[in-house]
This record gives structure tokens, sequence and C-alpha cells, in this order.
């Protein structure tokens, strides 16, 4: 029989925990934060949570194979400055500098997997050598802002479409259709969580489990760098300061979307809510005029309680990986009994 936490761990992972957060939220939001309701604040939310949402998915990808990437701030940072020193304020250079950024992204999901799949290194401890390579390379290049974003990319950035909606909003729901495809509809979105669940049993039944883990990484780092060109569009600029403590936000909402950080087990619905949950708490917050203290210490206590929720059955479960086969499976006397 399942014990109360257990059954709460159920919940969460299959997304309804979140979303149920959400709904409370937003009752408190209709009947207490004026202007909350309006077109203008909703349309304005959903677009900053745009560039969390990106984020969020690159970390998702990582975290379903069993891993972490800790270098997703970092690489959509030096994605930002090296794109706008390309483009330098000029729409001829649009292209040429969309080209670097997700170049960027490709070489540093490209390092994480060579140090973790290739070399055996925990991926905390990778992605974060990694991460603090590439802030210092952001940092030599661009100590203070620089360069200047390609005024398509800003106006991009600013377009509606038919009801008011920002056109980056419907632009990465499209890149998340595509994932949930990848995911749900795919041979290899089938091996992604299989790896994630026991790479060791994957590989017996002819998964690639490395080159799994590869396009994990390799994703992860173009959707960091995506990400990377909406900070662009939002600033203006290239900031050297921008998308800092963006890597463990990620986590948060991975963590508190469901998805087990043992790996093999996500949904991109909670994965949503957990988007949706932040980008709502600092909006509702602010027109409620709550100190921005009290706004991080309950950031903080979502975190924890979601990782409380977690810690059991992450245990439990690698605790399973270990047991051998024997004592796994059940015999044919046990199943008769």
């Amino acid at each position: 029989m399942r014990t109360l936490s257990e059954r709460v761990a159920k919940y969460a992972g299959s997304g309804i925990v979140v979303w149920l957060v959400v709904t409370i939220l937003l009752v408190i939001a209709f009947s207490f934060a004026k202007g909350f309701a309006t077109p203008e604040n909703l349309t304005s939310v959903s677009r900053q949570g745009a560039v969390l949402a990106l984020v969020a998915l690159a970390q998702f990808f990582v975290v379903l194979v069993g891993h972490v990437d800790l270098s997703i701030a970092a690489n959509a940072k030096l994605a930002a400055l090296l794109a706008a020193i390309v483009m330098d304020g000029t729409d001829r250079n649009l292209l040429t500098g969309a080209l670097v950024a997700i170049l960027i992204g490709v070489a540093v999901g490209t390092l994480n997997a060579i140090v973790v799949v290739a070399l055996k290194v925990e991926s905390f401890i990778a992605t974060l050598g990694t991460a603090a390579i590439v802030q210092g390379v952001a940092l030599f290049v661009a100590p203070t802002p620089v360069g200047k974003s390609s005024p398509a990319l800003v106006q991009f950035y600013g377009a509606q479409v038919f009801g008011g909606i920002y056109l980056v909003v419907l632009v990465v729901a499209l890149l998340w259709g595509v994932s949930w495809l990848a995911l749900r509809r795919t041979v290899w979105g089938g091996h992604v969580f299989a790896v994630g669940g026991d790479p060791a049993v994957a590989a017996l039944s002819g998964v690639r489990s490395s080159r799994i883990m590869i396009s994990s990484f390799l994703t992860s780092g173009v959707l960091g760098a995506l990400a990377g060109l909406l900070i662009l569009a939002t600033s203006g600029v290239g900031d050297p300061t921008a998308a800092e403590g963006l890597q463990f936000t990620t986590l948060a909402v991975v963590v508190i979307g469901g998805a087990s950080l043992a790996g093999g087990r996500g949904t991109l619905i909670g994965l949503l809510g957990g988007v949706v949950l932040f980008a709502l708490l600092g909006n509702v917050f602010n027109l409620l005029h709550v100190d921005v203290w009290y706004q991080e210490l309950l950031r903080g206590l979502i975190i924890l309680l979601a990782a409380a929720m977690f810690v059991s059955r992450v245990a439990k479960r690698r605790r399973s990986k270990k047991k051998p086969d024997a004592e796994r499976r059940p015999t044919r006397e046990k199943v008769d009994a």
C-alpha cells in the first residue's frame, strides 16, 4: 500500500500538483490583484515567460536522460553577446548573428557531451565547469554592454498577431509542439525515456545510450542559444549581466513540473505548469505590492517543497537499479502466490 508521500509524488509527477498551485494563484490574482485580468497584462506575462519556457525546455531534455545542464545561462549570455556584436544594430547582419548564436549553443552542447558522455564526468560538475569557462569567455568579450540588436529582432519580440498574442509566444509554442512530437511520437523520444529510466537496460535493448545523451545535450545547447537571442531582443544590447541564475530557475521549474532528476520521467504539461507558475509569481506579487524579499522566500520554499517530494522517490529508484535482476524480477513462485 502506498504511503502519503508516494501518492503525493505520483500526482506531482503527472503535473497535477503544479497546476493546482497555478489555479490557486490565479484565483488570488483575479480576486485581489488590480489590473491582473487586463488583456495587456496577461499577454505581457506570456511574453515574459517565453525565455523561461525555452531554457526550461532545454533543461528538460537533459534531465530526461538523467543529467543536468548548469551551463544554460552562460550559454544564453555568450550567444546574446556575440549576436549583438555581429548584428551591430543592422538588419543585414540578422541571420549571421543568429547563426553565430546557434553555433555557440552547438559548441557548448558538444563540450558538455564530450565531458559527460565520453569522459564520464558527473554532469553537475561537468556543466558547472563549462558554465565557468563560457562565463569567463563572455566577460573577456564584453565586460560591459556591447553591440546592438538588429531592429528586426526587436520588432519580432514586440510583434502582435490575432487577439493581441505576441508572435514570439506562438513561435515558442511551436517549438514546444515539435518537442512533444519528438518525445512522444518518434523512436528517438522513446529512447530518451529508456536511457533516462536505466541506461544499462536500454543498451541491452539495442539503444545507443551515448548517442541519445549527446543529442540531448546538443538540443539543450541550441535551445539555450535561442533563448539568448530572445534575451538580446528584450534588452536591445549585449548585456554581460543577463541570464544570471537562470540555470537554477530552470532546474526548479523542471522539478516542480514533475520531472524526476533521476531521469526517465516527465511531461511537457507538467513542465508548462512550472513555467506558468514562475512567470505568474513575480507579476502577481508586484501587483499585490508584496516585498521582493517575501517573493524570494516563497520561491525558495516552493523549490524546497518540490525537492522534498522527489528525494525519497529518487533514492528508492536508484536502490532498485542497484539490485540484481533476480531480486528485481519476481519468480514464478512469487507470482503464483
